[in-house]
C-alpha cells in the first residue's frame, strides 16, 4: 500500500511520498521531483528576495514526462508558477535570456501542488514548480541547459 502524501510541518504543502536525497537541501520544500515540458504563458518581472535574483513566469500545456515521490495525479496540467533562481551558488550560474511566451520549455525540480501552494507576488495560487537548479532540477530552453 502506497504511503499517503505528508505535509511539511512550517509550510503546509504536499511532501514526498518518501524521502528523497534532494530533501537534505537546505532550500528543499520537501516536494517531489517532476520533470515536465510546457509553453510559457506569462513573463513577469523579475524578483529579488533575500539578496537572489527570482525568474517569475507562468507555465501552461503541461506534459508530464516523470514524477518520483508522488502519484502523477497531482500534476495540475493546466499551469504552474515558476520562480527560477539565478545569480548565486544556490541556483542557476545566469539568468535564462529570452524567455517568450508561446515557446516551449523543459523544466525539472520540485512539485508543490496548487492545493497546497502558498501565494506570493505573482501567484495568487497555481502549483509551483520550484528548486528547478542542481542537484535536484534544471532548464532546457532555446537549445540551452540551465542547471
Amino acid at each position: 500500500m502506497k504511503k499517503a502524501a505528508e505535509h511539511h510541518p512550517h509550510h503546509g504543502h504536499t511532501m514526498a511520498d518518501k524521502h528523497m536525497e534532494h530533501h537534505n537541501h537546505p532550500i528543499s520544500l520537501r516536494g517531489p521531483k517532476v520533470h515536465v515540458k510546457a509553453v510559457i504563458k506569462k513573463v513577469e518581472d523579475d524578483v529579488n528576495h533575500h539578496g537572489v535574483g527570482h525568474m517569475h513566469f507562468l507555465i501552461g500545456d503541461l506534459e508530464l514526462i516523470s514524477i518520483e515521490g508522488a502519484d502523477p495525479s497531482i500534476v495540475w496540467k493546466d499551469e504552474a508558477f515558476c520562480a527560477v533562481r539565478y545569480g548565486d551558488q544556490m541556483g542557476l550560474s545566469e539568468r535564462i535570456e529570452g524567455l517568450k511566451e508561446g515557446e516551449p520549455i523543459e523544466m525539472q525540480g520540485e512539485y508543490i501542488d496548487k492545493n497546497h501552494a502558498y501565494h506570493t507576488i505573482g501567484n495568487p495560487g497555481d502549483p509551483v514548480l520550484h528548486f528547478t537548479h542542481h542537484p535536484v532540477g534544471f532548464v532546457i530552453y532555446g537549445g540551452k541547459r540551465y542547471e
